[in-house]
């Protein structure tokens, strides 16, 4: 096989493979073909094929990414993203996380992500390398008041990644809770708010007994304004016994 034809068939086969439009093989095509020396063609073309089948595949997924979560930022988007797609988006920010440079991070596009798709939101957290730009990201997505399924959310995700969290994100998180218990009656979801926020706390003074100095005031005042919750009060005792 001379070297046309070989270039004839290797890109007729690395185009066909992969879907594209591939490229026509002339109706009189030489069938000489010597095996040690042809075959090889035939092989290249193969392995070509798979690596632009990989490539297109990845770029279809990242473009799939782009186009839901900029769906998910729309103003006029209500809904939350359906949990099939959440899970395609997360699988592919795991396998490219380099796709982050190409999504909006700001705080109302994060915000968003954190109401309609929270599994997208703690995709692009556990992907973010750096721990300032992460806890960023995790303060950013602190509003108020929150609901109490927005709150169990928010406090799993700052236990599970409590090394990245800064004081000020703390310090906006608390404000958020107090913003929420403010709000609502004493009763049911005001005690477990204020359960919830203790159990942050406390295990932010595992990962960081400063934190009791820090916070001293804030928490205190915050302990004591619910005093008849025991988790509140437990709290209080442990920052007084820290600072004394």
């Amino acid at each position: 096989m001379d070297a046309k034809a070989a270039q004839t068939l290797y890109d007729y086969l690395t185009t066909t493979v992969v879907c594209l439009p591939p490229t026509p093989l002339p109706r009189l095509f030489p069938t000489t073909f010597i095996l040690a020396q042809d075959s090889q063609i035939v092989t290249e073309g193969f392995s070509r094929a798979r690596e632009l089948l990989a490539s297109k595949k990845k770029e279809t997924q990242a473009s799939y990414v782009l186009e839901q979560l900029a769906k998910a930022a729309l103003p006029e988007t209500e809904d939350a993203l359906d949990v099939k797609t959440v899970s395609q988006i997360v699988d592919t920010l795991h396998t490219q996380p380099e796709l982050l440079d190409r999504v909006p991070l700001d705080t109302e596009h994060i915000r968003k992500y954190a109401a309609k798709c929270w599994g997208v939101f703690e995709a692009i957290v556990d992907e973010t390398e750096a721990d300032e730009e992460a806890d960023r990201i995790i303060r950013c997505s602190i509003g108020q008041p929150m609901s109490v399924v927005e709150h169990n959310l928010l406090a799993q995700l700052l236990i599970d990644r409590m090394a990245r969290v800064s004081s000020e994100t703390l310090f906006a998180y608390l404000n958020a809770v107090e913003g929420s218990c403010r709000t609502k009656s004493a009763g049911g979801a005001q005690v477990h708010n204020v359960r919830l926020a203790s159990k942050v706390f406390n295990n932010a003074l595992d990962t960081n007994s400063s934190l009791a100095e820090t916070m001293s005031i804030e928490l205190s005042s915050f302990c004591l304004s619910y005093s008849q919750v025991k988790d509140a009060t437990d709290l209080y005792r442990r920052i007084i016994s820290a600072n004394s």
